[in-house]
């Protein structure tokens, strides 16, 4: 009986390690944006995008990496009505037979509040054939972020006008102003949200 049990266990092992060999995404896309953005400021994002050797040969026409923020994915980039990030063709574009590497950044404003998925799409100029999509990505176009930063935008163009004017009483209570409404903003922004 231990015996039997030993070599189902070790003929397990055995096939499990050449399927796991196998499994390997040839296309990838690797998105880098913050999980936290305010309404109408930029939100900046960035892909890179890896190919193993002539898996991207295929393409007859150059290839373009689009991303839409949206509050549903569709099935193409066209299809997937949203704030466009980033649309533009691969620089430098895939050479016949080598693995490929490539980055690529652009940023909008979010137009609304909420949840919102990141939609990426590497497709091929013209007939829109799609080499890799991602739609793991969301980012929450969050209310109290957008409104603690804007408090402390607020509060440095206040410092800054009384740094003008050479007020040094004004300067440090704004100061003190600015120091509270940033971390303020920070913790409901997080991180990721330039201020």
């Amino acid at each position: 009986m231990k015996a039997a049990a030993l070599l189902t266990g070790t003929l397990l092992a055995l096939t499990a390690a050449p399927a796991a060999a196998d499994s390997f995404t040839p296309v990838g896309l690797t998105i880098t944006v913050a999980p936290v953005a305010r309404l109408h400021q930029p939100l900046r994002v960035t892909v890179a995008v890896t190919a193993d050797a002539g898996v991207l040969d295929i393409a007859t026409a150059p290839l373009r990496i689009a991303v839409k923020l949206a509050s549903e994915c569709g099935g193409s980039y066209l299809g997937t009505p949203g704030t466009v990030l980033l649309d533009r063709p691969l620089t430098p574009q895939p050479v016949t037979g080598e693995a490929y590497s490539a980055q690529a950044t652009g940023s909008a404003r979010p137009t609304s509040y909420g949840a919102q998925s990141v939609c990426v799409f590497l497709d091929e100029e013209g007939d829109e054939r799609q080499f890799a999509t991602d739609t793991s990505d969301q980012v929450d176009v969050s209310e109290p972020c957008t409104a603690r930063a804007s408090r402390y935008d607020a509060a440095r163009r206040a410092l800054a006008r009384a740094r003008r004017e050479r007020r040094r009483r004004l300067v440090a209570k704004r100061s003190g102003a600015a120091r509270t409404d940033r971390r303020a903003a920070l913790r409901a922004c997080g991180p990721g949200v330039p201020l």
